[in-house]
């Protein structure tokens, strides 16, 4: 039996700060207060880097 892992992870969806698309799916950590993804990533609708900030499903 597998042993359990006492920090969960969660899936959150990367939107793009310019288009609100939403492009990307990660998995995160969810226990400890952690602060909310912000990356810059490539979004296929403005067809360049832009900032990608973490959303809910």
């Amino acid at each position: 039996m597998a042993k359990k892992n006492k920090f969960a992870r969660g899936y959150v969806t990367l939107e793009c700060t310019v288009c609100a698309q939403r492009n990307y799916r990660t998995s995160k950590r969810l226990s400890g207060g952690l602060p909310k993804l912000d990356l810059s990533k490539y979004c296929n609708t403005c067809r360049k880097h832009q900032k990608h900030k973490e959303r809910k499903k």
